[in-house]
């Protein structure tokens, strides 16, 4: 004889019974893990006694209630606990605080039918929300529904296959504000003037295009001077570390200006432990360390010191990400391939990096249309001014 009871997914606590006995099997969603252990007693008593134990079978009480989507997205929540970043649970939660909870919040998981789910997805169409926006908030009520779908609350889920449904919503992307090149060397010149302390970590920004956590996290072991590169292992987000946002580690390319900037700036900091008796540069050092020693907030970087240097240099204020897009789009506008542009940023897809900078490609459109055939051939004229442009 066996009973026996456990969390069919590990963390979520939807507890379950599982009979074998006598070549009869049978798995039971009960609920709570006090539940199930009664459960396990009645069934076990059951199974003594010879009694027979039928499909509709109850072992404690009623049918284990059926959650609200607010009491589950809780569990949910839990279940996320160390499998993915803060950041990503906090996106789960805006989307669900956002729009799913006024839809669903009150309903029990086994009331919310596939018409309803396509209503809301119209809804959202309706309040002119971008595509993005729609297919992501969509995909958190799909992801929370399978989990519930594979802990046997509902027997479907009816949050797949919605593309129809939004595919008409418009597609937006925030608009970047990158530098010119011109502004690009007033600023920097304000920060050597203004921020010395800071001058390499700005450099590096614009000559990388690392995302802010990914310059936290630089050590001097992932500086390669011989190699000219950097290898882009970690990020600090909301002060912790992590993997890089794609979780893949990759090298990025060190121009000389910058090479120069972090040897200088190493060696300072070697002169600086020298004078306190020690010999080396540990590689586990924060390339852009704070004032203790510690890895940088950039929070505090971007109020202290990027703003006020734009606005000591008569430049609009930028997100400190458009520093990113500064990188991208100076090196789109000096005929690098958006190719190399993906590999440097990061990007997990092409088409991310098509979709934010394919429009920078200088001239790209009126290339195209012009190797088109034909049967008559471009004037002097157009072909001269082609090549001016």
């Amino acid at each position: 004889m066996g009973v026996k009871i456990r969390e069919r997914i590990k963390g979520s606590g939807d507890w379950w019974v599982f009979i074998n006995h006598r070549r009869f099997r049978k798995a039971k969603y009960i609920g709570s893990k006090k539940l199930a252990v009664q459960a396990k007693a009645i069934f076990e008593a059951r199974l003594r006694l010879g009694q027979p134990i039928e499909d509709e079978a109850r072992a404690v009480g009623d049918t284990p209630s059926i959650p609200t989507m607010d009491s589950y997205f809780e569990r949910f929540s839990k279940t996320l606990e160390g499998s993915v970043r803060q950041s990503t649970r906090d996106c789960y939660e805006g989307r669900y605080n956002n729009g799913i909870r006024q839809e669903f919040g009150d309903l029990c998981l086994d009331k919310i039918t596939r018409e309803r789910v396509e209503e809301f997805a119209s809804s959202l169409v309706g309040k002119k929300l971008s595509k993005d926006t729609i297919r992501l908030t969509l995909a958190t009520l799909r992801k929370i529904l399978n989990k519930a779908l594979r802990a046997g609350l509902i027997s479907e889920n009816p949050a797949t296959r919605l593309g129809e449904f939004y595919r008409q919503a418009p597609t937006r992307h925030r608009e970047i504000e990158p530098l010119t090149e011109s502004e690009v060397i007033r600023f920097l010149e304000t920060v050597r003037q203004y921020s010395p302390q800071h001058f390499a970590l700005f450099l590096c920004a614009i000559h990388t295009g690392l995302r802010s956590g990914e310059l936290a996290g630089l050590q001097w072991g992932d500086f390669d001077e011989n190699g000219k590169f950097l290898m882009i292992r970690r990020g600090i987000v909301r002060g912790k570390i992590n993997l890089t946002k794609s979780g893949k580690i990759r090298k990025v390319d060190v121009s000389d200006a910058l090479m120069s900037a972090l040897l200088d700036l190493r060696r300072k900091r070697k002169e600086a432990l020298l004078a306190e008796g020690k010999n080396e540069l540990p590689a586990t050092d924060w390339i852009f360390e704070n004032e203790d020693g510690g890895f940088q907030d950039m929070k505090n970087l971007k109020n202290r010191h990027f703003h006020k240097c734009l606005a000591k240099a008569g430049l609009r204020r930028i997100r400190f990400h458009d520093c990113r897009h500064t990188f991208a789009s100076l090196l789109i506008q000096n005929g690098e391939s958006l190719t190399y542009v993906k590999e440097q940023l990061g990007h997990s897809s092409i088409k991310i990096t098509v979709d934010i900078y394919g429009h920078l490609v200088p001239g790209a459109n009126r290339q195209a249309v012009n190797r088109l055939p034909s049967l008559v051939e471009p004037s002097k004229d157009a072909k001269a001014k082609e090549l001016i442009s």
